[in-house]
């Protein structure tokens, strides 16, 4: 399980960063009205979108480092 934990901590810290730095913007850009929104890791969206779940990859190295 102390595999599992910091594998998905892991996998889930490098996904935040691809989905806020990739997937967001190009959601925006896809959009037909034209989308000129600039995404900040300080914003609104970037708490939902990109600090909350690097919190629980943190979260889950930790359990992961400190179980035995």
């Amino acid at each position: 399980m102390k595999i599992l934990s910091l594998l998905f901590g892991i996998l889930l810290f490098i996904a935040t960063f691809v989905w806020f730095f990739y997937f967001v913007p190009l959601g925006c850009a896809m959009n037909t009205t034209g989308c000129h929104e600039v995404f900040s890791v300080w914003s609104e969206i970037g708490l939902v979108h990109f600090w909350a779940p690097l919190a629980v990859s943190a979260a889950a190295m930790i359990y992961g480092s400190r179980r035995s």
